[in-house]
């Protein structure tokens, strides 16, 4: 029995399979596209033919040795060296002196012809000099997904539009009233602001070579979800750099020489204003410096959760030491995207095609904007 048609069997069917995905991954892909049926069709046909073949020779093989034709069969596998060789262990198992043992301490003697024996290894040294590979144990050592606790703190619309104009609405003057019977009842005045924006592109990319793409499968996976999570890092720094900014035009909130207590008096500062906040941003530094406050204060109860009054903390280092923003985030700011973070790949930029070299590129439209600032309160050391 020879290997040479199964193999070429299934060469010819992973080739076809290769240009069926190579126009399915195409940005004009057609899923009716005659062509990539026939492709379809072709691989299908090969991968059953080549199938058939591989059972009616394994059938064979069992067939040869359920005989008790054990001799004849090893010395054909030593004249076929396109078969890998059975073990003793393996033809005896299949020979009918082994199938015929009725375990009851009594058996027929197997002489097996053409064994070599050899000494038995005594530690994995030996077997590494005797050019053992095991396979190796792998430890996926990527960093996990990239938190964006600001952006989940407010609210986020999808917009179908790269220019954008969002609308503020606001209570001008009145307002609801306890009223009496047949009296008027009280009228309140509302009015919008407009303003007119456009969305940031926020992109990065990196190459992969082509042989590293098809030999390690999980490498596109890990490389998609760390451009994807880059981004959206990118999108978190840049909404806090909003909120930081916005400073000047917030309320104040200030305490003598304690965060901690500016932070409890913008709170509620933010109330007064008919909010309920909800997140606190805070410089790394001082989230850590008040952590330690809290739980080395004695009149504090070690509850974690209400250090800072049921508000999420937020770190970033574009928030000013020594500062902190209190406030309604989902009321206060709204962050618009055009769509999920895509994914794009190629082996046509530049000279990468000659080169073998995949281009991969993640980007996303988005925009962070500050629509209430009222809901806001920066709280801060005098």
């Amino acid at each position: 029995m020879s290997t040479a048609i199964l193999d070429k069997i299934r060469t010819e069917r992973d080739d076809v399979r290769n240009a069926a995905v190579a126009m399915a991954e195409s940005e004009d892909f057609n899923p009716e596209d005659p062509t990539f049926t026939e492709l379809q069709t072709r691989a299908d046909t090969l991968d059953k033919r080549a199938a058939t073949l591989q059972d009616l020779f394994d059938k064979q093989a069992g067939a040869d040795a359920l005989d008790g034709r054990i001799s004849k069969a090893s010395r054909r596998a030593a004249d076929a060296p396109t078969f890998t060789r059975e073990s003793p262990g393996q033809l005896f198992t299949r020979s009918d002196v082994y199938t015929g043992y009725s375990f009851r301490g009594t058996s027929s003697r197997l002489f097996m012809e053409d064994v070599q024996t050899r000494a038995l290894p005594t530690g994995i040294a030996d077997l590494i000099t005797a050019g053992y590979k095991g396979a190796p144990t792998r430890v996926d050592t990527t960093p996990p997904t990239a938190p964006t606790p600001l952006l989940d703190a407010m609210t986020t619309i999808n917009v179908s539009t790269n220019a954008i104009e969002f609308v503020a609405w606001t209570k001008k003057a009145g307002g609801a009233a306890k009223v009496a019977e047949k009296v008027a009842k009280p009228s309140m005045e509302v009015g919008p602001t407009v303003t007119s924006t456009t969305l940031d592109n926020i992109a990065v990319w990196t190459q992969l070579t082509r042989q590293l793409l098809e030999d390690e499968a999980a490498a596109r996976s890990a490389v998609d979800n760390l451009m994807q999570y880059d981004v959206l890092r990118a999108e978190e720094a840049e909404a806090a750099a909003v909120l930081a900014a916005a400073t000047a035009t917030i309320p104040d909130a200030v305490s003598t020489g304690d965060l901690l207590k500016a932070i409890r008096i913008g709170v509620g500062t933010v109330q007064a204003a008919g909010y309920t906040p909800n997140a606190v941003l805070l410089n790394p530094a001082d989230w850590a410096s008040l952590d330690i406050q809290v739980m080395t204060n004695a009149n504090t109860a070690p509850n974690s959760v209400n250090v800072f009054w049921g508000l999420i903390p937020i770190p970033s280092t574009a928030q000013a030491a020594g500062t902190a923003v209190v406030g309604d985030f989902r009321s206060a700011a709204t962050h618009f995207t055009r769509s999920s973070v895509a994914l794009y790949v190629t082996d046509s930029h530049d000279v990468t095609f000659i080169a073998n070299v995949f281009t991969l590129l993640a980007e996303r439209r988005s925009k962070t904007v500050l629509i209430r600032p009222t809901a806001l309160c920066e709280a801060k050391i005098a």
